[in-house]
């Protein structure tokens, strides 16, 4: 027991002195397919989004989907609940892969955006040419806080 204690408190020091300037970082992450469409779709794509919002407002967006029947026209960063739709904040770069398609772009947002962001309330939409109100969506959900193994 007290050797669990011990190295639980020496985890929390070694948290506490790393990366004191971004201790307000959220991790989300997202799973893109067409049943979080509104209304659902019956794409056959699928994907997936993580994000890093910074305590500045900095964001740091990674998107991977693949299997779309026709050409992508958007990837968009949206704020809204997972039941709603919501504002675009900033369309995407996206960029053809080996793999299918890509983001991995750097923003900076308003208090407001990477509020709602923080909170669960921001969703990424891919568009195609045939779905242009959205072929995929997913919702970027904040992670939880990884602590490191107990020695």
């Amino acid at each position: 027991m007290k050797q669990h204690l011990a190295g639980l408190a020496l985890g929390i020091m070694l948290l506490g002195m790393a990366g004191a300037a971004h201790a307000a970082d959220v991790r989300l992450h997202a799973v893109l397919d067409s049943t979080p469409m509104v209304p659902a779709t019956d794409s056959s794509g699928s994907g997936e989004a993580r994000a890093v919002v910074r305590d500045d407002g900095t964001v740091r967006i990674s998107v991977a989907f693949a299997g779309l029947e026709s050409l992508v026209m958007a990837v968009e960063l949206h704020t809204g609940a997972s039941n709603a739709t919501g504002p675009t904040v900033a369309k995407l770069d996206v960029r053809e892969t080996s793999a299918g398609m890509a983001v991995n772009q750097q923003l900076t947002l308003g208090a407001g955006p990477a509020a709602d962001m923080r909170a669960g309330n921001s969703y990424i939409l891919v568009t195609t040419a045939d779905r242009p109100s959205g072929a995929l969506r997913g919702q970027l959900v904040p992670q939880p806080v990884r602590l490191p193994a107990a020695p």
